[in-house]
């Protein structure tokens, strides 16, 4: 296992239970969202055009991105991207990055050594709640892949 991986992973860890221990485990986990923890919970069958249902709106989305799925409960979400090449890959992913940077509202935890390790950011913007986001960028290669392409995910904690 990559020892930048492993850190990256303790720190994100760190700042989810640091945002816990402040109180924000004591919210509604619909507080920010205004979404039923019903409606929240879901997969994507296909591509997801859009913002999906439990998404918050404080956290943006690369503009023309195909979602595969995405599954929400409580406060967390996982968005998956549709499969690509690795250079439509690192486009997406420096293209999302550079949203995060330019919004001034999101800042980075850590700074990874490689291209190909995973990023987080704290979301630093007034939020009604208290509680605050942290958003987990990862790349994975798909297994049995002939055609040899990779997926982008991104997890969403608040």
């Amino acid at each position: 296992m990559n020892r930048y991986t492993r850190k990256g992973r303790q720190a994100l860890l760190a700042a989810t239970m640091a945002c816990t221990l402040a109180g924000c485990a004591s919210m509604q986990p619909t507080a920010d969202t205004g979404v039923s923890a019903e409606q929240r919970l879901g997969h994507a069958g296909s591509a997801v055009a859009g913002r999906p249902d439990g998404w918050p709106e404080a956290v943006p989305l690369p503009e023309g991105a195909q979602i595969d799925g995405y599954h929400c409960t409580d406060r967390y979400c996982t968005l998956w991207f549709g499969l690509m090449d690795l250079d439509q890959l690192m486009a997406l992913r420096r293209g999302y990055i550079k949203l995060l940077k330019d919004s001034g509202k999101w800042e980075q935890l850590g700074s990874p050594s490689g291209l190909y390790e995973n990023e987080a950011f704290r979301y630093t913007g007034a939020m009604p709640s208290g509680c605050g986001y942290t958003l987990e960028i990862r790349q994975h290669s798909v297994s049995n892949d002939y055609h040899r392409r990779f997926r982008l995910s991104t997890s969403l904690t608040w």
